[in-house]
C-alpha cells in the first residue's frame, strides 16, 4: 500500500525534530562562540552538504560576518584567527581540507554525526548532528529517506537555527540583514 503524502510529511517532520533535538546545547554555543571569535570564516561541504554550506555562508555574511565558500574563486587564503566549518566531514576530501587549514594556524569547527572520526579527532570544535549518513551508523537517528537526506536536511535547519542565535547576540534586526542581501536579483523592483 502506498503512503500519501501527508504520512511522509509527519513522518519527515519527526525525523528532523528528533535529531535537532538531540543536538546539545554546550556544544551549539561552543559552534556560535567560534564563529563570532573568527576573524573570517570559510565553510566546506561537498555535493548537498555543499549547498548547506553555501547557504550558511550567505547568512553568516548577511550577519555581517566575514563568510566565504572553500574554492571559490573570491575565497581569500585562511589562517590564525580564522575558522573552517567543515560539514560532515566523512570525505578524505573534508579532511584533507581541514588539515589544510589546521597548518594553516585557522581553527576547524566539524559538524559531523560521527565525532570518533578520524576528522572529529583534528577538529577545535565539534557539534554532533546524530541524523542517518549512507550507511545509517549505531549511533545515527534512522530515516525513511535515503541516503544521506535526513543529514542534509538537518544541517540546513541547525544552520539557519545557528544564525537566530548569532543574530541574538549581535542584536541585529532582519532589515539590517536584509540591506547586506544582493541587489543585483531584481527582488526589490
Amino acid at each position: 500500500m502506498r503512503r500519501r503524502y501527508a504520512d511522509y510529511v509527519s513522518t519527515v517532520v519527526k525525523e528532523l525534530e528528533d535529531v535537532l533535538m538531540a543536538v546539545k546545547e554546550d556544544e551549539v554555543a561552543q559552534f556560535v562562540k567560534a564563529i563570532l571569535e573568527a576573524k573570517k570564516i570559510q565553510v566546506f561541504g561537498v555535493g548537498r552538504m555543499g549547498f548547506c554550506g553555501r547557504a550558511f555562508a550567505m547568512r553568516l555574511m548577511h550577519l555581517g560576518l566575514k563568510a566565504y565558500v572553500v574554492w571559490e574563486a573570491v575565497t581569500p587564503s585562511i589562517g590564525k584567527g580564522d575558522l573552517l566549518i567543515v560539514n560532515c566531514g566523512c570525505t578524505k576530501f573534508g579532511r584533507d581540507v581541514a588539515d589544510l587549514a589546521k597548518r594553516a594556524g585557522a581553527t576547524v569547527a566539524l559538524i559531523t554525526a560521527h565525532p570518533e572520526s578520524e576528522i572529529g579527532k583534528l577538529a577545535d570544535v565539534v557539534l554532533k548532528l546524530p541524523a542517518q549518513l549512507h550507511e545509517g551508523g549505531e549511533e545515527e537517528y534512522p530515516s525513511i529517506q535515503p541516503m544521506a537526506t535526513l543529514f542534509e536536511q538537518s544541517l540546513f535547519v541547525l544552520s539557519d537555527l545557528i544564525v537566530l542565535l548569532i543574530r541574538e547576540r549581535l542584536k541585529m534586526s532582519p532589515a539590517k540583514m536584509a540591506e547586506r542581501h544582493t541587489n543585483l536579483d531584481g527582488y526589490t523592483e
